[in-house]
């Protein structure tokens, strides 16, 4: 959920398209491509391309940290508007997938909206578009608290007693915040987690899909929690 991540791809139609899905905010479409392996147009995966949306927003705060995860973003064309939501700790996937010139607001809880008028979104060779990369930097609103945001990445499949996964979080504070959490289960039958964030599964007879909260320490009303799921066993001890 602590680390800076993005995605990339392009596309090239000769037979008639069927939609997939592939990550939020990517929008994919599957096709029998023609053509030698030449091609500069078909993609890596024999039979898939990748629509871009055309606009890689990274976005940080004034003192360059990644603060893309949770924004809300939307691109403008005309009358016409499409919103994203950050799924990514730098990058926000957005735009019509389509070339053209677009204004872009990003807006983020205790922060000023970012306005960026005059993107231009360009062709690709093989009919899609070209990624455009904008800059964002937001700066934070008069009156915004200290510690405005935690997030918690980790959790995911535990396929037996003892598989552990380590949780991870991130916080949107100023400096002098500390950033330590205590964590909290829902259900402590199923698993346990201690004091650094790992969590360990223990024996069930159902399949349990749970969750497990962080809350900030310096201010416990300030949480996040992730979904974690522990494989049914046969029987227990």
């Amino acid at each position: 959920m602590g680390r800076e991540r993005g995605a990339k791809g392009m596309h090239r139609a000769r037979a008639p398209l069927a939609l997939i899905a592939l990550a939020p905010g990517l929008i994919a479409l599957a096709l029998a491509c023609g053509g030698s392996k030449d091609d500069p147009c078909l993609p890596l995966t024999p039979g898939v391309a990748v629509y871009l949306p055309g606009i890689d927003l990274l976005v940080r705060d004034a003192l360059g940290r990644g603060m893309a995860l949770g924004d809300s973003v939307t691109t403008y064309r005309g009358t016409d508007s499409l919103q994203t939501v950050g799924y990514d700790t730098l990058h926000v996937w957005a735009g019509f997938g389509q070339p053209g010139t677009y204004t872009v607001r990003v807006r983020r809880a205790f922060y000023r909206d970012a306005v960026i008028p005059g993107v231009t979104v360009h062709q690709g060779e093989c009919g899609g578009t070209v990624m455009t990369q904008v800059p964002v930097t937001l700066q934070l609103a008069p009156g915004a608290p200290a510690l405005r945001s935690i997030a918690v990445f980790g959790g995911g499949f535990l396929p037996a007693p003892g598989a552990t996964s380590q949780l991870v979080t991130r916080f949107d504070a100023d400096p002098s915040v500390p950033t330590t959490v205590s964590w909290r289960l829902s259900d402590s039958s199923v698993a346990k987690v201690d004091a650094s964030g790992l969590l360990t599964a223990k024996c069930t007879t159902k399949i349990i899909t749970d969750t497990v909260t962080a809350l900030a320490t310096v201010d416990t009303t300030v949480k996040a929690r992730t979904f974690f799921q522990v494989a049914q066993q046969a029987s227990c001890p």
